[in-house]
């Protein structure tokens, strides 16, 4: 098995957290990705980004059912029947590409397939996974805050990645990115409530042996609905909250998802 590596290079407007470090080490087996099997891939770009760090695994279908939860997040404005037309998508966080893959190819459905898309992550590993599979050339190793946002995107959203924030004012700041660069939705997935926090912890001491040791100086970082409440006030965006559907996720109990819309 071949793995893709790369040395992570952290410039001085960088602002590490621990989390960098575990992010920089993910790698990902070429020989699946240069393979001709788009939903053998998208299983690998999945498994890079993370989503094997618990017991068992996440469906293909699962992830199809989130595919298409983003879609209908970002394409539908609430109370809305007409489909707002969404030619370009930006995924702040993109890792390796599998959300950003989907999108490209639409390889379930072949509606949307070709849409322009875009992304930027700080970890170099996944980025380099990422230029494997895109056809995209706007793909940026950063930080989230240090988002480009003279580029616009009809629709810009982000998966699992707020909850590695340093804090909310970190997260404020890159939401305010996210609002500029978008045209007219925005999106916000598997957001981690605060509501649920003791029951996260204690879900993960259960299924993790050691995991205060191995956890150790890796925080998650939790909100509340109201801090996007206030945000779409203060920017006068419609809002919309849902919850994870995503079928065999043991994360759903603890997340929710945003969206917004000009």
């Amino acid at each position: 098995m071949r793995v893709i590596e790369g040395e992570m290079n952290l410039t001085e407007k960088t602002r590490k957290n621990n989390w960098q470090s575990i992010w920089a080490n993910r790698l990902a087996n070429v020989d699946i990705l240069q393979g001709k099997d788009k939903k053998e891939i998208l299983l690998e770009l999945k498994r890079s980004s993370g989503y094997d760090v618990m017991p068992g695994s996440v469906s293909l279908e699962s992830f199809i059912t989130q595919y298409l939860e983003i879609k209908n997040g970002l394409f539908f404005a609430p109370e809305s029947k007409e489909k707002l037309l969404i030619e370009s998508i930006y995924e702040v966080g993109c890792g390796s590409g599998g959300n950003l893959y989907m999108f490209e190819n639409d390889i379930f459905e072949n509606e949307e397939a070709g849409i322009q898309c875009g992304g930027i992550d700080y970890s170099e590993n996944l980025l380099h996974v990422a230029q494997l599979v895109l056809s995209t050339t706007d793909l940026t190793y950063d930080e989230a805050i240090f988002v480009d946002t003279e580029k616009k995107y009809d629709a810009v959203f982000s998966n699992g990645v707020f909850s590695y924030f340093q804090d909310e004012a970190y997260g404020y700041s890159v939401l305010e990115k996210m609002y500029e660069k978008a045209r007219k939705s925005i999106g916000i997935l598997e957001i981690h409530d605060i509501e649920k926090k003791d029951d996260y912890i204690s879900y993960r001491k259960r299924n993790i042996e050691n995991y205060e040791e191995k956890y150790k100086n890796l925080p998650r970082l939790f909100y509340s609905k109201q801090f996007f409440i206030d945000f779409a006030k203060e920017h006068n965006l419609l809002i919309q909250f849902t919850d994870s559907k995503m079928e065999g996720y043991w994360n759903n109990e603890f997340i929710f998802n945003c969206y917004m819309y000009k």
